[in-house]
C-alpha cells in the first residue's frame, strides 16, 4: 500500500477480506465461463468451494474430466478435499518440498491466512 501511494496508483491490496473474497469469485466465473479454460481452484475456502461448485452446477460444467480441479495443502481443510473427492469432483491435495529454510516461511504465511481453520 505504501509503495502504491508513493507511486501514485491504486493499491492493489484490498480494504477488507469480504473484498478479496468476492474478487476471487469474480475472477472464477469468469474463468469458469470460459469453456477452454483449465482452472485450479487453490482455495482452503469452503465458502469459495461451495461457491464454485454451485455455479459449475448452474454453468453445465461437470464434475470430472472438466478442466476444473480444486486444490488444497496437504494437513488443511482435508474436510474440504475428501468432500470434494467423494462427490466426484477433481480434488488434489499439494505438498511443498525443499530445504527447511526454504519452505518453512510459505508454510507459516499458509498458517497465518488461515489460522481460522487451526
Amino acid at each position: 500500500r505504501k509503495l502504491a501511494e508513493e507511486e501514485g496508483y491504486p493499491s492493489p491490496i484490498h480494504e477488507t477480506l469480504q473484498d478479496t473474497h468476492d474478487c476471487y469469485h469474480r475472477n472464477l466465473e469468469i474463468l469458469l465461463r470460459d469453456p477452454i479454460a483449465e482452472v485450479m481452484i487453490a482455495t482452503h475456502n469452503q465458502h469459495t468451494c461451495e461457491f464454485a461448485c454451485s455455479l459449475m452446477d448452474k454453468l453445465g460444467i461437470k464434475r470430472a474430466n472438466s478442466g476444473v480441479h480444486f486444490g488444497q495443502l496437504l494437513g488443511m481443510s482435508d474436510h474440504i478435499t475428501f468432500t470434494l473427492g467423494l462427490c466426484g469432483y477433481s480434488a488434489f491435495k499439494y505438498l511443498p518440498y525443499g530445504k527447511v529454510h526454504e519452505v518453512l516461511p510459505y508454510l507459516i504465511r499458509r498458517a497465518q491466512e488461515n489460522s481460522g481453520l487451526l
